[in-house]
């Protein structure tokens, strides 16, 4: 009699922006009859990470949306299927979302049926988390062990994320640090919506709701198909404006990969801070027509990182010049704005780069799954911390890594 061995191979396969790699292992007993034959069976199961500057993520561990995620699959997790970024396969996309036709009975929705989370203080639980990231309910690890396990490790953009994680006293705040003066990271307006005045909490929360539902019906159907591509795929639509492509201006990309790795770091915490139920949790009438995704609201990952890496693109003065504020129809060159004229909000700041970032914010709002409040408090948050980073404060947040991608990416444009 012969014993056979069988060796099996599995790709993890999953969403995300960027590229990634799976790796599988398979063990199988066989046996067989004869002459030494056997016969095996193996089974593999694969995983693997973010590791890409264009394209979609293939693998499980690539739950960012275009940013490594630490979602530690090589740490034991298994594999999660995902519709989008953190989204639960179960929670893919359904046309039924859309079907906003009255049929005289009332709304097409449930819309007027509204949850006030102030009276039981609803807030984002940790089960309520992906799996992947639920570490990020644990205290801040400066070393970013779990986070890391599914990075290409040797990638410009995992060096920049550890310098900066490194300093995080300098960038994880408190409510009230983040909207003193002078720091003035987020406005006391975008945050009334946890009041500890219940009143004033809850028509803040009904105010956004209303403007939710409007925007669902307005809109959602038509900005639906780029919704679903903004989900994983937020470096494509800089690249696409920007005319670029990954053999001409290879650390314009690394750039942008540079700020989807850092905000990755700074958003989640401000959510796991916050622990904001998503807006369809009360008002269910809402339907996502996917998502929402495993985290908390409050601040908009999509809007953070659309900011940033607006304002980490303007740092190139040539684009700067071609995409930035303050052009005009008679051909004046644009720039990159200041700290003060840019807190000062949207209305003072223009061009093509800060109206992409609006625009991915605003498409999280159309689909349901973001508060206006979450898209704003992120743009500011964003420009507070490329402020730390370039804007030579007292006390600067040193990133040597993006200081020299910066370099490298600017000479792709002289």
């Amino acid at each position: 009699m012969g014993q056979g061995q069988g060796q099996g191979q599995g790709q993890g396969q999953g969403q995300g922006q960027g590229q990634g790699q799976g790796q599988g292992q398979g063990q199988g007993q066989g046996q067989g009859q004869g002459q030494g034959q056997g016969q095996g069976q193996g089974q593999g199961q694969g995983s693997g990470g973010y590791d890409g500057s264009v394209g979609l993520a293939v693998v499980p561990g690539g739950t960012g949306a275009g940013q490594a995620s630490g979602s530690g699959f090589l740490a034991g997790y298994g594999y999660v299927a995902r519709s989008a970024y953190a989204t639960s396969i179960d929670l893919g996309f359904k046309p039924w979302t859309l079907d906003f036709t009255q049929d005289g009975s009332g709304p097409a929705f449930p819309i007027d049926r509204r949850f006030n989370p102030v009276p039981s203080g609803l807030v984002w639980q940790t089960d309520d988390w992906d799996p992947g990231l639920r570490f990020w309910t644990l205290p801040f690890d400066p070393q970013l062990t779990e986070w890391l396990q599914d990075l290409d490790m040797a990638a410009p953009s995992t060096m920049a994320a550890r310098e900066f994680a490194h300093q995080y006293a300098k960038w994880q705040l408190d409510e009230a640090a983040l909207t003193s003066t002078p720091i003035d990271w987020m406005k006391a307006s975008d945050l009334a919506w946890k009041s500890t005045n219940p009143t004033t909490a809850w028509n803040a929360i009904k105010g956004e709701l209303d403007e939710l539902v409007d925007l669902m019906d307005d809109s959602r159907e038509r900005y639906l198909a780029e919704a679903l591509a903004q989900a994983d795929g937020i470096p494509q639509y800089f690249i696409h404006l920007l005319g670029i492509d990954s053999a001409s201006k290879p650390w314009t990309i690394q750039l942008i990969r540079c700020g989807l790795a850092i905000g990755n770091l700074v958003y989640m915490h401000y959510k796991a801070y916050f622990r904001r139920v998503r807006p369809s949790t009360l008002c269910p009438g809402l339907v996502p027509p996917f998502g929402p995704p495993g985290h908390p609201a409050f601040p908009s990952g999509h809007s953070f990182l659309g900011h940033f890496i607006a304002l980490l693109l303007l740092e190139i003065p040539p684009v700067a010049a071609r995409y930035g504020v303050g052009m005009t129809g008679n051909g004046n060159a644009g720039g990159k704005p200041t700290w003060p004229n840019y807190k000062l909000g949207p209305a003072h700041i223009d061009g093509a780069l800060f109206w992409l970032a609006a625009r991915l914010a605003k498409n999280r709002e159309r689909i349901g799954v973001h508060y206006p409040t979450d898209g704003r408090a992120s743009r500011q948050l964003a420009g507070g911390i490329w402020n730390e980073i370039f804007g030579g404060t007292a006390n600067p947040i040193k990133v040597p890594t993006l200081q020299r991608v910066l370099e490298r990416a600017t000479t792709e444009w002289s």
